[in-house]
């Protein structure tokens, strides 16, 4: 059995290599999802989402749930305008008791308003780029692609 390129695939790499004013071929689709699509990788340090407008907001709405502590954290420094970053917690917490506490958030939020309310307030405010692009919070537009930089 052959394997074909997936069409959606080729058109959102070559919106992409065009953003970047490289040749697509230099580009690398990753193996697994993350929110539930295919990310693309250029060298050793960068990575990106290529997403149509409703594929960025399905994939916004899932980063909601997968990024509760960060939301939080930054909510909670902003709020009582404490000079600390959400990513300091990354070099002192083991990946498992942040994965542990974001479970414990969305337990907190399920049996209070549920996670709807959230995501819907969290888009509605324009936190799209917030949530997908980690590197820079951009959101760029290339032949009917948005595209998010990861790292």
């Amino acid at each position: 059995m052959q394997n074909y390129p997936d069409p959606v695939i080729q058109l959102k790499q070559a919106a992409l290599a065009k953003f970047l004013g490289i040749q697509k071929e230099s580009l690398r689709e990753s193996s697994g999802t993350l929110y539930t699509f295919k990310a693309f990788f250029h060298g050793n340090d960068e990575a990106y989402l290529v997403l149509t407008d409703s594929e960025a907001t399905i994939a916004a709405g899932h980063a909601v749930q997968e990024k509760l502590w960060l939301i939080c954290l930054e909510t909670l420094f902003a709020y009582f305008d404490i000079d600390a970053y959400p990513a300091d917690v990354l070099g002192n917490m083991k990946t498992r008791e942040i994965r542990r506490v974001n479970d414990e958030l969305k337990t907190l939020i399920y049996n209070t308003s549920g996670m709807d309310p959230l995501k819907e307030k969290m888009l509605s405010c324009g936190n799209r780029k917030n949530l997908l692009a980690d590197f820079d919070q951009m959101e760029y537009y290339q032949d009917g692609y948005f595209i998010y930089r990861l790292y």
